[in-house]
């Protein structure tokens, strides 16, 4: 589905349900169905955290750093109620808590909320720059145009500083870059081949392709010949270097597979902590030329300043996956 469709949905939901009613009542509570950790990741840098009133699905409970920021900045988290994952929800749940504002990032289980009676609207994105753009919209449906606007200008800064490195590379030294999931030989999202391209990579899943998945075939993998690897599970790294399949990669020789980082979320994906998926994944690429890039000090900031959260070393060093990732520069 391209871009435009997605936003006449976000616009006619948000035509639908706010036009009368946002003026006339304040948001105070805010449940998250479905990709929990991704819609309350922008939902946190708004400063809006303390109003979901819902408890992390079990699915997403196995990644620590996850639980730890979202129980910090969840009010209760840990004793509250999962209302429901994808199109399985739970309705009566949903009435009995009458929230101000449902979201989800199914339009269809946004539509067949409103039919119950109550307040949704769907977000789906698939680009950075469709991010700004719902971004704005949370800012006007939360009250919190002030901060959204302040994130959008870290995230331009930031894209402009890394730009402004990268740009003399030219095209035939820059990184072949495969960012996938080992065990089912996936990228997941369009968003993957955003932040390659704009890191100063060459993204060597599809970039032309309009669907969120994308499947490699081992021939594939070995005949594009990767320079780095980037891996969405750091204990896949020791099995894909011990892998005969892949020795003949760059990567593997040259000891260039790595994690990407997980701190509200997996930062590869499209969460809001996409800047500083651009940061590491610049100075992962070229890390000569961002010598001076700090990333656990970026990291600290960002979630102080937009999530209200001090992460402490051992945090970060469990963010950014140092452990797993030391050995391979």
């Amino acid at each position: 589905m391209q871009k435009t469709s997605y936003f006449i949905k976000i616009i006619l939901l948000f035509s639908i349900l706010f036009v009368d009613a946002m003026a006339a009542k304040k948001i105070e509570s805010i449940i998250t169905i479905g990709a929990v950790p991704v819609l309350s990741s922008f939902i946190f840098v708004l400063g809006k955290g303390n109003l979901i009133k819902n408890e992390l699905p079990n699915q997403f409970k196995h990644a620590s750093t996850t639980v730890k920021f979202y129980n910090q900045v969840v009010p209760h988290a840990s004793t509250s109620f999962v209302y429901g994952m994808n199109r399985d929800v739970n309705v009566e749940a949903l009435l009995k808590s009458n929230p101000d504002i449902v979201f989800t990032m199914d339009s269809i289980v946004a539509v067949n909320l409103q039919s119950k009676g109550i307040n949704s609207i769907a977000l789906q994105w698939q680009k950075a720059e469709d991010i700004k753009k719902i971004m704005l919209l949370l800012g006007d449906v939360l009250d919190a145009k002030k901060q959204a606007i302040s994130y959008l200008n870290y995230f331009d800064e930031k894209l402009k500083y890394i730009n402004s490195i990268i740009k003399p590379i030219p095209k035939e030294e820059k990184k072949k870059v495969l960012y996938f999931d080992y065990r089912t030989m996936t990228t997941p999202h369009l968003i993957v081949d955003w932040w390659i391209v704009n890191a100063g990579g060459i993204p060597l899943s599809d970039s032309n392709r309009k669907i969120e998945k994308y499947t490699f075939s081992l021939e594939q993998i070995i005949f594009t010949n990767p320079d780095i690897i980037i891996l969405s599970n750091p204990n896949d790294i020791d099995d894909l270097y011990k892998n005969k399949k892949f020795s003949t990669l760059n990567a593997v020789k040259n000891r260039q597979i790595f994690a990407a980082p997980r701190g509200i979320h997996l930062w590869a994906y499209r969460t809001s902590e996409q800047p500083l998926m651009l940061l590491w994944a610049a100075k992962t690429f070229y890390p000569e030329l961002f010598k001076e890039l700090d990333i656990q000090e970026e990291s600290s900031r960002f979630y102080k300043q937009f999530v209200g959260y001090q992460t402490n070393q051992e945090e970060l060093l469990e963010i950014l996956h140092i452990s797993n990732n030391k050995g391979n520069k």
